[in-house]
């Protein structure tokens, strides 16, 4: 008879265990499909931002996407917007972890092509001198002289109305006599 209440209670425990774990499964499922519809929701707009040539927006929500469900095809998302935007060794990593978290992928040909490319650029980059950043003594920054600018000519006109103004103003008998009908105040 001990046995008996003993199994019993081993059968009772063993149940109360598949429930837990029943009930464990069904909220680690319903978090999933949480992230799982943030992460379409992140990608979808990301994909019409990216369409836009938006790429900066585009990079945002396609974070987002991979922060919320860490799928390896976003990462392929994430470092086309990086080439786009000229971060070309941020472009690398991405597509690098891309190929590693998905090895058998059907791009990876093409990928690894987008890899040596974004390498070569870096490489060139490299190789290329940096600007003097001295400034050049006589040179207008966009070439262009002083008086071919419009506001050139406004500041001229402003100067050379004032300095009428004032003269009219500041001379011997003040303001010129006319026959429009001057208000003089006394």
């Amino acid at each position: 008879m001990l046995r008996a209440l003993d199994s019993r209670r081993l059968g009772l425990a063993r149940l109360a265990l598949a429930i837990v774990l029943v009930a464990l499964a069904a909220t680690a499922a319903a978090a999933d499909d949480d992230d799982t519809r943030a992460a379409r929701r992140h990608f979808e707009k990301g994909e019409k931002l990216f369409a836009l040539g938006r790429f900066d927006e585009a990079l945002v929500e396609y974070e987002a996407a991979f922060e919320a469900r860490p799928l390896p095809g976003f990462l392929f998302n994430i470092g086309q917007c990086h080439r786009n935007l000229g971060d070309y060794e941020a472009a690398v990593f991405s597509y690098r972890k891309y190929l590693k978290l998905k090895p058998d992928a059907e791009n990876r040909e093409a990928v690894e092509e987008l890899i040596a490319d974004l390498e070569a650029k870096i490489e060139a980059r490299k190789e290329q001198p940096l600007p003097d950043p001295t400034p050049k003594v006589g040179k207008r920054a966009r070439g262009k002289p002083l008086y071919t600018r419009w506001w050139f000519w406004g500041g001229v006109a402003a100067v050379a109305g004032a300095g009428t103004g004032t003269y009219l103003l500041l001379r011997e008998g003040g303001l010129p006599d006319t026959d429009l009908g001057n208000v003089v105040f006394k």
